[in-house]
């Protein structure tokens, strides 16, 4: 299986250099995306989107995907067709920056399901939101031990 593991990073330059990188990826061929998740129990559980695409910088690196399947509930098709937004690029829906609200650069409405790159808060959190969540499984109030998000090309 030939799988290309996207690495989640703190700061807008290396988020910026892995979108171009996806964009670059995945207008070559159609991929899928595979993301992995765990709490804090050691529970695991995923998300498969047999359709993964992301635009160029122009395009403000917007997500295309499709056909979910998984065990964690569907937490990120509701962000299909949105732009990615960091706290100095806001291209979101939402008056306000949710990349500041919620601590973290993704590819928001208004503004979210799902954030990835939230604060890692160590599981169950009084704060809304703002951790690395997957609201299906877990919920807004609680933060993911790990995730993973791999795309490969489609077989």
């Amino acid at each position: 299986m030939d799988s290309v593991p996207i690495t989640t990073q703190c700061c807008f330059d290396i988020l910026h250099t892995g979108n171009k990188n996806l964009n670059i990826l995945t207008n070559q061929d159609k991929y899928e995306l595979l993301i992995t998740m765990q709490d804090f129990t050691n529970h695991t559980g995923y998300a498969k989107y047999a359709n993964f695409k992301i635009e160029n910088e122009e395009l403000k690196f917007k997500m295309t995907i499709a056909d979910y399947t998984g065990n964690v509930g569907d937490s990120l098709s509701g962000h299909n067709g949105n732009n990615f937004t960091t706290k100095d690029q806001d291209n979101d829906q939402n008056k306000r920056n949710c990349a500041s609200l919620f601590k973290g650069a993704w590819w928001y409405t208004s503004c979210h399901a799902s954030n990835l790159n939230g604060q890692y808060l160590g599981g169950e959190h009084k704060s809304h939101a703002d951790g690395i969540n997957w609201k299906a499984w877990k919920g807004h109030n609680y933060s993911l031990k790990t995730t993973n998000m791999m795309i490969r090309k489609k077989q």
